[in-house]
């Protein structure tokens, strides 16, 4: 689990990251003076602040699921393993919807791209690039991110929760190992 949630949380680090990196170098390629600079700068700010605004607040979040399921986990196992299951499940599904999302902004972002090279318009080189350079790495990390998400959920599927016995200071336990 602290594997998972560590890996998420990084991931949410990198992307607010990316992020800002792209709000910082938009606003620097708006007050040029070219076409291409000033269209490739508008996708760099708006998607790339509503990037980095979204992973900030998930890298927080992330610190609240690995205390639910902390709690979760020492409460009762079983009941952890159940709940943590649906979630991994929902979590998955939502991947569909990311990456879909995702290689559509891309596919988006090169045919605006395409169109402005064979119309020769700056601006809409600028638009497309831009749109494409935010969308190309959200498909690769999102890919990642999905490949470790279904790793985890099979750890979950084959988790089989301790049976414990023993006073309330010393706790002994039989089993409860992921494969």
């Amino acid at each position: 689990m602290h594997g998972y949630y560590s890996g998420e949380r990084t991931s949410a680090i990198i992307i607010a990251s990316l992020g800002t990196a792209s709000v910082a170098g938009g606003i620097v390629l708006v007050t040029r003076p070219e076409d291409f600079a000033r269209g490739f700068a508008w996708p760099l700010i708006a998607l790339g602040g509503l990037e980095a605004i979204g992973a900030f607040v998930y890298a927080f979040q992330v610190g609240a699921e690995i205390r639910h399921y902390d709690d979760s986990y020492a409460k009762d196992r079983a009941a952890f393993r159940q709940e943590e299951t649906t979630h991994m499940k929902g979590t998955r599904s939502r991947f569909v919807f990311y990456l879909l999302t995702e290689a559509v902004l891309l596919a988006t972002g090169v045919g605006i791209a395409i169109g402005g090279f064979a119309a020769n318009q700056d601006v809409l080189k600028g638009v497309g690039l831009g749109i494409a350079s935010i969308a190309a790495p959200f498909v690769i990390i999102d890919s990642i991110n999905n490949a470790r998400a279904g790793a985890y959920a099979d750890h979950l599927e084959h988790f089989n929760p301790n049976v414990s016995f023993g006073p309330h200071t010393i706790q002994f336990t039989i089993g409860g190992t992921f494969r």
